[in-house]
């Protein structure tokens, strides 16, 4: 019994170690705790330091204190201060609230027309129509980003959340209307149809 303890007690330090990365001295203060996805689905923690607004881009440091700088073109994914974003058509978007049914993203960076480089070539960016700020709507159904805006709310959510009813005549009845977007995620994944 003891021994298995002894077991259990050593591999939670194990992980615990892992799992909060030491930040390297040499790293700004502007470098904060995350972690990365990348395009061939590798996970890595390290350290973040965002650039999304100035180039659409962020520098990874990862445990051994190497740094990469990641675009859109080479990350699913990333995670910092908790808070997740979403590589898109060649955009970011940060996660807002997520769901079993459909997810709300907003829209961080504006690449398009911009030259995008994968690493082996560089390409010019077609993105999501929209501008930074503006919401999206991912249906898990088929994972495509809606724009949703105050001027055709009632039609995206009637679109991506159609066999909700309940949550369409709210929609349709003013109930719940674009400044309430976030309660339009919680209450189609909570809808029973």
């Amino acid at each position: 019994m003891k021994q298995a303890s002894l077991i259990i007690a050593f591999a939670f330090a194990a992980w615990s170690g892992f799992a909060q990365t030491e930040k390297p001295a040499a790293l700004s203060a502007d470098f904060v705790q995350g972690s990365i996805l990348t395009s061939s689905y590798e996970k890595f923690d390290g350290f973040i330091k965002e650039s999304l607004k100035k180039d659409g881009s962020i520098i990874f440091v990862n445990a051994q204190g190497q740094k990469k700088t990641y675009n859109v073109s080479n990350l699913q994914s990333f995670t910092i201060n908790n808070v997740s974003y979403i590589s898109y058509l060649n955009d970011f978007y940060k996660t807002i609230a997520a769901g079993n049914k459909v997810a709300l993203y907003q829209k961080v960076t504006d690449n398009n027309g911009k030259l995008i480089s994968n690493g082996t070539e560089s390409v010019v960016a077609t993105t999501t129509d929209g501008k930074v700020g503006d919401y999206y709507l991912q249906s898990k159904k088929d994972n495509d980003l809606t724009l949703v805006t105050r001027k055709n709310f009632e039609e995206s959510v009637s679109q991506v959340c159609a066999d909700c009813s309940v949550l369409i005549s709210d929609v349709k009845s003013k109930q719940i209307d674009y400044t309430q977007i976030v309660k339009v995620v919680e209450k189609y994944n909570n809808c029973i149809n």
